[in-house]
């Protein structure tokens, strides 16, 4: 298997136009369309012909420059036209080798191979764009047994099916009525409307000449020949009307660009890694390394409390997660969440049972949400008399209409008060917080790197502190907000502890026997 990569070869010559993303064809052509449409059309068709020829060219001498080999313990990439690149590969340093499909690579048969270390959240370190999909996965194959063999995992030789392939075990699948209820239930439906609004407020600036002939039709209309009331005010059916249709198109976008985005959602297991698939049109892989795990976000917004779902986040230091090692599960019901801990958090049987904060922490929930509400109320009423306002009259309404606000975010501050709790185990450190939105927070205590205990005058006052627990990685932390002083002390002490020397239980996360720590990725 190893044999046929081991002489250099090229990519398949169709890599000269499918080898090129999408996004940095989009960024070649942006100068060229806006100094072409400045000049002219004819000039713009020039400019296109001559950018699309010096690219045609250079990819091709692209293409017959690079080549990539590998005999089993390196993988070498020979690569660049005016600069020569050379690089190389040790097998063991290997994290992941995924295989990308997109729709007109399928159509051709073809496939893209992305070679990732620890370190290479961001960016792979070898993109070889594009091969025949049988050479990417004898290629992938190639490269697992070889890192199987140098990291001491025989198992990994053995479970390959027909094709060369490893066997993973499944850990979740998201059905496709589970995605579209994501994408009607989260974030995402907000930015909708604003982007159907702006394109709508596009279309009817671009439709300048309709609007002035139907103004012209309804000046030649004579009000004699019209009966009283047809002006009197606006139809509220059609409006209503008009806002159904409008929310079931936005509902309707959501899910289509969910199910694009998320359909097939799948999580396998392959020995320590999880491989994450999604996409209907482009398959994308991710692989997310157990042993560099850093926090595991359980969010249930308000809706998703109601029914029962919620949305898992699982951030890591390593492998092909995203650029922010984020990788996020769309929905999955509140019944299967302590299985996919088990799985992501060895020896974590599932949410545990979580310490309450004292009943003073209420009084500073009232404050955080009413403090901001006081200043926008005691703005708006002072508005008339301070400022010259345009209508003093709209300011006094929106004024009264703001006390409102005063009750509503009383509410929002029992409920967060509610819901505030942290637990601590021999394994993770665990935080709850949240009041339109519920986030629970698991972190591995083999991953804190520091710990701070605040307590500001007034929470001094009350017998309050707050417990930061800083976790390897850029801005990974673990925030327990308005605990008890005597609980928020031991809990410093114990998370310090745990720091300085980790149980077996914890180490057993990163599949230590010993308890000690693996250097984690700058």
């Amino acid at each position: 298997m190893v044999l046929g990569f081991a002489e250099p070869r090229r990519l398949h010559p169709a890599s000269v136009v499918l080898g090129i993303p999408l996004s940095q064809v989009i960024q070649s052509l942006i100068f060229p369309l806006f100094a072409g449409f400045a000049a002219g059309g004819i000039v713009t068709l020039w400019i296109l012909a001559i950018v699309g020829v010096f690219s045609l060219v250079f990819r091709v001498l692209d293409w017959q420059r690079r080549h990539f080999s590998f005999d089993g313990e390196v993988l070498r990439v020979d690569s660049g036209v005016l600069s020569r690149s050379h690089r190389s590969l040790d097998v063991d340093r290997i994290q992941q080798v995924e295989i990308q499909r997109g729709p007109v690579q399928r159509l051709f048969g073809l496939a893209a191979i992305r070679v990732e270390t620890a370190g290479s959240a961001s960016e792979p370190e070898v993109d070889l764009r594009v091969l025949p999909e049988a050479d990417a996965v004898a290629l992938r194959a190639a490269v697992r047994v070889s890192k199987a063999r140098a990291t001491g995992r025989p198992s990994e030789d053995g479970e390959l099916d027909d094709a060369g392939e490893p066997v993973g075990r499944q850990v979740l699948e998201v059905p496709a009525k589970h995605v579209a209820i994501a994408s009607v239930t989260g974030a995402r439906l907000l930015v909708l409307p604003a982007i159907i609004g702006a394109s709508l407020q596009f279309v009817g600036q671009q439709a300048g000449r309709f609007t002035s002939w139907i103004e012209e039709q309804i000046g030649r209309i004579d009000p004699s020949t019209l009966s009283d009331g047809v002006f009197e005010g606006p139809d509220w059916w059609l409006i209503a009307a008009s806002a159904v249709f409008v929310a079931v198109l936005v509902m309707a976008f959501a899910i289509g660009v969910g199910l694009v985005r998320d359909g097939r959602f799948r999580i396998e297991r392959f020995e320590d890694d999880l491989h994450v698939s999604r996409g209907l049109l482009t398959t994308r892989e991710s692989v997310v390394p157990l042993r560099r795990v850093q926090l595991v976000v359980i969010q249930r917004n308000w809706l998703r409390r109601l029914l029962g779902y919620a949305s898992v986040q699982i951030r890591s230091a390593g492998g092909s997660a995203g650029g922010d090692g984020r990788v996020t599960v769309p929905l999955l019901p509140g019944t299967d969440i302590d299985r996919l801990l088990r799985e992501i958090l060895p020896g974590v049987e599932g949410v545990p049972t979580l310490t309450s904060h004292p009943r003073m922490a209420l009084r500073r929930a009232l404050f955080r949400w009413l403090r901001p509400a006081s200043y926008l109320i005691a703005a708006l009423w002072l508005a008339p008399g301070v400022f010259d306002v345009l209508d003093n009259t709209i300011v006094a309404r929106l004024a009264w209409a703001s006390l409102a606000l005063l009750p509503l975010n009383a509410v929002l501050a029992i409920v967060e008060y509610r819901h505030l709790a942290h637990a601590l185990t021999d394994i993770a450190v665990v935080s709850r917080r949240g009041a339109l939105s519920i986030s629970t927070t698991f972190a591995p205590v083999v991953k804190i790197q520091a710990v701070t205990a605040r307590a500001n005058l007034f929470q001094r006052r009350l017998g309050l502190a707050s417990v930061v627990v800083h976790i390897a990685g850029p801005g990974a932390v673990v925030a327990i907000m308005d605990a008890a002083a005597d609980d928020a002390t031991e809990l410093h002490r114990r998370l310090t502890e745990h720091a300085a020397a980790p149980s077996p239980a914890a180490a057993a996360v990163l599949g230590s026997s010993s308890g000690s720590r693996e250097p984690e990725p700058a």
